[in-house]
């Protein structure tokens, strides 16, 4: 049985490659590798690995051509990070300047909460602990940077390197479905695996991580709050306490600000978004986003504010918008 680092998890979307623009924090680097995104002179490199047999062997696709990795890499260029427009991450994989595999990350839900991953390596370092290196660090960027909910992995089940890959680092077999893909004249089994963004203790770096809450009324308008001592409108919401759940965040955060106790079943994620920070300059944010009814039966209901907010005001996103609205709240009314 081939080594894991010889395989690739399936990429079973639809659309599998997208472009981005979001500028990223590249390269990330490991104790022995670069990720970086591609380049148009990783062609060789990348054909070089993905047009070998045992490389394709449980893969939905037949071994790369020439023209199939040229798309590939010009198709995988501007795809820097989830949270851009794309909504992928595809990065090369580097050991001493060589390129010696690939590792993809792609959004699979519209909230932008969940991932998948997949990777493929050149056989020549099989066995030297590449894949399992650079998977493992461009799934705890999933977590810490992105601010990803769960990631997932999916491979044919008889791809047993890969599988001990996805356990190496840290993922959990979660299901076995049997002969679920037509691929290459036969029914294949897929093995999934999961991890969670609670299964480890999370590094944000810098970042300010946040929940933060949409509160529309009867008329579309939604609530907005300008803390003490800022002078920028935003959704209410704050950090969360240790251990706390970001949804568990929201509630107590709305309830602290506006006295407001909103029932949590009607809490609905939204989005996970990493803006800059409005009030702590130079900081990025990483924040939770949700929305929830409570306020919707009727028009500019009157809220009073409490704790740290000075201010709450009313905002019609239909009209043009005011000059002091955070960035996360632009980028919340622009989806």
């Amino acid at each position: 049985m081939p080594h894991a680092e010889t395989e690739q998890t399936d990429d079973r979307r639809p659309d599998a490659a997208h472009g981005s623009a979001m500028a990223s924090p590249w390269p990330l680097r490991t104790e022995r590798l670069t990720l970086r995104p591609h380049r148009a002179e990783d062609i060789d490199a990348v054909l070089a690995y993905r047009a070998d047999p045992e490389v394709a062997r449980y893969l939905l696709v037949p071994p790369a051509t020439r023209a199939d990795v040229e798309e590939r890499v010009a198709q995988k260029r501007s795809a820097t990070g989830v949270r851009d427009p794309a909504r992928e991450l595809a990065l090369v994989v580097e050991h001493e300047g060589r390129v010696v595999g690939d590792v993809d990350l792609w959004l699979t839900d519209a909230r932008g909460a969940s991932a998948e991953i997949g990777w493929a390596f050149h056989p020549e370092v099989a066995g030297r602990g590449f894949a399992t290196e650079a998977c493992a660090a461009v799934l705890r960027h999933a977590f810490d940077h992105d601010g990803l909910h769960r990631v997932v992995a999916q491979m044919n089940a008889r791809n047993a390197a890969s599988a001990a890959l996805a356990e190496r680092i840290g993922m959990r077999r979660e299901a076995l479905h049997l002969q679920d893909w037509w691929s290459k004249g036969a029914w294949s089994d897929t093995f999934v695996y999961a991890a969670l963004a609670t299964d480890a203790p999370r590094d944000h770096g810098d970042a300010v991580v946040v929940s933060a809450v949409l509160l529309p009324d009867a008329d579309g308008r939604v609530l907005t709050v300008r803390k003490r001592g800022t002078t920028t409108f935003m959704q209410p919401g704050g950090k969360p306490d240790p251990g706390e759940s970001p949804e568990a965040c929201a509630l107590r955060e709305v309830a602290e600000e506006l006295g407001l106790d909103l029932a949590p079943e009607r809490l609905e994620l939204t989005g996970v978004h990493r803006t800059r920070a409005a009030n702590e300059p130079g900081r990025p944010l990483l924040a939770t986003c949700y929305t929830h009814p409570h306020l919707a039966g009727a028009a500019e209901p009157e809220v009073v504010p409490s704790a740290e907010i000075e201010e709450v005001r009313w905002l019609d996103p239909r009209d043009p918008l005011p000059p002091d609205l955070a960035p996360l709240l632009l980028r919340v009314l622009a989806d």
